[in-house]
């Protein structure tokens, strides 16, 4: 069937169904449904009738895909269930939707429920400030203040600014000038708060808290005023949101507003916090404040009150504040224009105006072409319209996971060939894949094509590992030992054995000299990879060890367990430093920060968990699977965290809010390994339906 046969038959049905449906009332049309879905085994009608119930359920018509199936009959069910039911405005804090995707309503939510949450946070906002700030004063004070410019200090100073303003950012060059200004004038409280904001972004937080707080301590350069010079505070609360601090933040932000009452950023910071809160009449209280001592034309402000005003109900209001935001002249306004018409959209379709709703959309992703949930939002109000030929071309361009496919591999075959672990080597070019099929297959990173297959033992294999140097690649499974071969000829190396039983998970060390192997039998193993010889052994779990990841400085181990903790063990001494406890069931994925500093833990308790695993704190938890989670990884910069989970999806994650950036959708079954490409552009995913997938990262 070619495509345009296969459209006319989605539209045909789609209209045939609409049709029918739309004479019937909502609570007819919801148990007839579920109760023809049921007559044919597809699902129970008992059970909430669901995007995902609906994927499950998929051959109603044998001309139409399960994806075009579960779009078909979601559209009315969403579309109906969407302006009756309640939706939470601000779920949380988000960041710039310039820089990330939009997040997308939850898959297996049993109502599609829209949200106003802020997505353009003070994070952002501070970092915007510090950048154009950073300009106008070395502007203005070479200007006025000629003699003041002739310091050693300061010219560092503007060469780490010029840094922090390329087109993409050398924050690391800039952390290097800022140093170089501060070893000729120690008591630079601009180039302690620029070095602090260029750690922050590189992920260095404890470093960065250090640089605002001296900066504290120090006279400023060119503040009108000394006494009312906050900057640091603003940056080091800015910091402490990152970090989920957010009493410390509140802090900072609070003693800002008392030495300066002016600076309207105190008050925008203050109010993220407040909102994290669910303190919204506060909230409004100090965007109010903020925008008063701006002239109104603080887009910003009015982005975040128009969300709360809309999480309040209070839709007119929300609308008039999204209007001066599209309507203002501020620098950075442009930033914020798609975000405020899609949100503006939303609200007129709340107030059963589905034209307007429309206009507001069409203008959001024409500012944005890839903006998906304007697209879904715009296919609902094209159905209140009974539109709906336009309702399901905006449902076929809300299928982002589609877009996101760049391939499906679909080598590992077999009754049995579940592929259990994935991984990418260092230089980004080779993809290994572990399956139950009893084989390892390498592939072609970017082309998708299979360049050797490794085979060698009759046991399951459950973990694939590559040398840092991506030389070699190392794999464990079900027959207790571990294998290491030759990555370019395909040979096996050497076979290490000990545990007694499975070997669930391995890790190089970062230098590699050393393979870690975590087992059923509750140790940790650690092997010198040129003999095989056992160098040390750690007990502890009372569990089955599921995962392991070694921390970037070598120095720490992190172990996963069925006892449903994560241990941090001394590699040197295999000293046990800490215990993480907070997880409801077995700990299956764990995964160090690229930084260092955090760990992040994923269970079958369905939730993510962030730890500061120094000072055993919970951070923050990330929820939104509906199943276990079972695989996680960092993305190199460390801004983002995908998932894997046996609800059939992959996640991905900002660190710095816990807010689910995107939803992938595509295995058929369970999840059980995902992995980042080297550069940043790619995850893989690895799953139960025996395929391996290959995703651009959004």
């Amino acid at each position: 069937m070619n495509l345009t046969t296969l459209q006319k038959a989605k539209q045909a049905v789609f209209i045939k169904f609409s049709n029918v449906l739309q004479h019937l009332s909502q609570l007819v049309f919801c148990i007839l449904l579920a109760s023809i879905l049921s007559m044919i085994e597809i699902i129970s009608p008992i059970i909430p009738l669901t995007r995902h119930g609906v994927a499950e359920a998929v051959p109603i018509n044998k001309y139409l895909s399960s994806l075009q199936v579960d779009k078909t009959l979601a559209v009315l069910e969403k579309a109906r269930k969407f302006i009756a039911t309640g939706s939470s405005f601000i779920p949380d804090i988000s960041i710039l939707r310039a820089t990330l995707a939009p997040t997308i309503a939850p898959t297996f939510a049993p109502t599609f429920a829209p949200t106003f949450a802020p997505t353009l946070s003070f994070i952002g906002r501070v970092d915007f400030f510090f950048e154009t700030q950073e300009v106008n004063l070395i502007k203005i004070n070479i200007g006025d203040k000629k003699d003041s410019f002739v310091s050693p200090a300061l010219e560092c100073y503007k060469l780490g600014v010029e840094k922090a303003q390329q087109e993409k950012a050398d924050y690391k060059g800039a952390v290097k000038h800022y140093s170089d200004a501060l070893s000729k004038d120690g008591k630079f409280a601009e180039a302690h708060v620029s070095r602090g904001r260029a750690y922050s972004e590189l992920g260095d937080h404890e470093r960065a808290i250090k640089d605002y707080t001296m900066a504290m301590n120090v006279s400023p350069k060119f503040a009108e005023d000394n006494d009312r010079y906050v900057e640091p505070l603003l940056g080091r609360g800015t910091v402490y949101i990152k970090l989920g601090n957010y009493q410390a933040a509140l802090d900072d932000f609070d003693l800002a507003v008392q030495l300066n009452p002016d600076f309207y950023d105190a008050y925008l910071g203050r109010a993220i916090i407040y909102i994290e809160q669910k303190d919204y009449q506060q909230a409004i209280k100090d965007l109010t404040e903020a925008l008063n001592l701006t002239a109104d034309n603080y887009p910003a402000a009015f982005l975040k009150r128009g969300s709360v005003w809309a999480e309040l109900g209070e839709y007119e209001k929300a609308i008039e504040d999204f209007t001066q935001a599209i309507d203002s002249n501020a620098d950075d306004a442009n930033t914020y224009y798609a975000d405020a018409y899609y949100k503006r959209g939303l609200a007129n379709l709340k107030l059963s105006e589905p034209k307007k709703a429309i206009e507001d959309l069409n203008n959001a992703i024409k500012l944005d072409s890839k903006y998906y949930e304007a697209y879904d939002i715009r296919a609902i109000a094209h159905e209140a319209l009974g539109e709906y030929e336009a309702a399901n071309k905006d449902y076929i361009s809300a299928d982002y996971s589609k877009a996101l496919l760049i391939y499906n591999l679909t080598g590992h075959s077999g009754m049995f060939a579940a592929v259990r672990s994935v991984a990418i080597s260092s230089d980004g070019t080779t993809l290994a894949s572990g399956s139950e099929d009893s084989t390892i297959k390498l592939w072609n990173l970017k082309t998708g094509q299979e360049i050797n297959t490794l085979s060698g033992n009759s046991g399951s294999v459950l973990a694939v590992t590559f040398s840092p140097d991506g030389q070699t690649l190392a794999s464990s499974g079900t027959e207790k030992t571990i294998e290491l071969w030759n990555v370019s000829t395909g040979e096996e190396i050497l076979t290490i054995s000990g545990h007694f039983d499975w070997v669930r998970s391995l890790a190089f060390s970062p230098d590699g000299h050393t393979i870690v192997s975590a087992s059923d039998d509750k140790t940790i193993k650690f092997w010198n990879i040129e003999t095989g010889e056992q160098i040390r052994s750690f007990s502890g779990h009372s569990g089955y060890i599921k995962s392991l990841n070694f921390s970037p400085n070598n120095n720490i181990i992190a172990s996963g367990s069925c006892d449903n903790s994560i241990k941090l063990w001394e590699v040197q001494t295999g000293k046990e430093i800490n215990t993480l406890e907070g997880h409801q069931q077995c700990v299956r994925a764990i995964a160090f920060n690229p930084n260092g500093q955090t760990l992040a833990s994923g269970s079958e308790d369905n939730n993510i968990i962030l730890w500061d695993w120094q000072d055993n704190r919970q951070i923050r938890t990330f929820k939104g699977h509906s199943n276990a989670v079972t695989s996680l990884a960092f993305s190199p910069d460390g801004l983002n965290l995908v998932s894997g989970s046996d609800d059939k999806t992959l996640k991905v994650w900002d660190v710095q809010t816990g807010l689910s950036i995107i939803t992938l959708f595509g295995h058929e079954s369970y999840v059980e390994s995902v992995a980042f490409s080297p550069d940043g552009k790619n995850i893989v995913s690895g799953g139960y339906d025996k395929t391996v997938k290959v995703w651009e990262m959004p």
